[in-house]
């Protein structure tokens, strides 16, 4: 049953969040936690590896495997590239491996769908994390997100471009677009054209408000989010992730096997 679907239905979604389930080892179950923002002095995340460390050692005690850098990449106002990220990821990772031997990491970014994005596209300059995709395929992933406060204009070519390219879109907090809250359609016909649509922790653990809290609630209760991530910037965003490691919505949804999470190289 898809999100419209869903709701039609008659289902009630709850505009509060429960934490009344077992404690789950949260990392355990989803393994890979692909959209952080702790490479430190990048972005509006960490601005010290001292910060990036203590994040990764909570992601560790709750059982990841690994995790996806994710800068963001924002030509108005993250104008990042692979200069201005590879030296301080590369120094991050050299120092977490040093820590924790066994903990991954991964850089790509978190794309701002504008025209900075559709050039990149046209050069083939993506930084991307890899996984396997539902029939056992290698691909390649990229994460984008679209503005928070009106309709991405031409996301439809982006995206078509996209995969074109080659690349397997992963929508960053669909849960967080208010324009779509009454049309669960658009993002529905996203997963249906094969972007993976995640939901960020924070909003599941009741965050940003019961509507938040709502529409990532349905987004996982139908099946359309296929990823839970942290969207790391600060100390904040781990409790949100041990909060959520006993929520029934949570456990129900990690309980039907569909977690894409898993299949992100580690």
């Amino acid at each position: 049953m898809g999100w419209l679907q869903h709701l039609r239905s008659g289902r009630k979604t709850s505009l509060k969040p429960a934490f009344d389930g077992p404690e789950l080892a949260i990392g355990n179950a989803l393994h890979i936690d692909v959209h952080s923002h702790i490479v430190p002095g990048v972005d509006d995340g960490c601005s010290r590896i001292e910060e990036s460390l203590a994040l990764i050692e909570r992601l560790v005690e709750m059982g990841y495997k690994g995790a996806v850098a994710t800068p963001h990449i924002h030509s108005d106002i993250y104008p990042n590239n692979r200069h201005t990220l590879v030296p301080a990821f590369e120094q991050l990772k050299t120092t977490t491996a040093q820590r924790w031997p066994e903990f991954s990491l991964q850089l790509a970014a978190e794309y701002f769908l504008d025209e900075h994005f559709t050039d990149c596209i046209a050069a083939g300059d993506l930084l991307h994390f890899h996984a396997v995709d539902d029939i056992g395929q290698p691909v390649k992933c990229v994460l984008f997100e679209f503005g928070f406060h009106e309709p991405p204009i031409n996301h439809e070519q982006v995206i078509f471009d996209l995969q074109m390219a080659g690349y397997t879109g992963v929508l960053a907090h669909a849960e967080r677009y208010p324009y779509w809250h009454s049309k669960p359609g658009e993002v529905q016909a996203l997963a249906d054209r094969g972007i993976w649509i995640t939901v960020n922790a924070a909003s599941l653990a009741g965050a940003y408000g019961p509507e938040m809290y709502r529409v990532a609630q349905a987004l996982l209760e139908n099946g359309t989010a296929k990823m839970i991530c942290s969207d790391a910037h600060g100390m904040r965003h781990m409790d949100s992730l041990k909060a959520i490691s006993k929520s029934p919505v949570v456990h129900r949804w990690i309980d039907a096997g569909d977690v894409l999470s898993r299949s992100v190289k580690a």
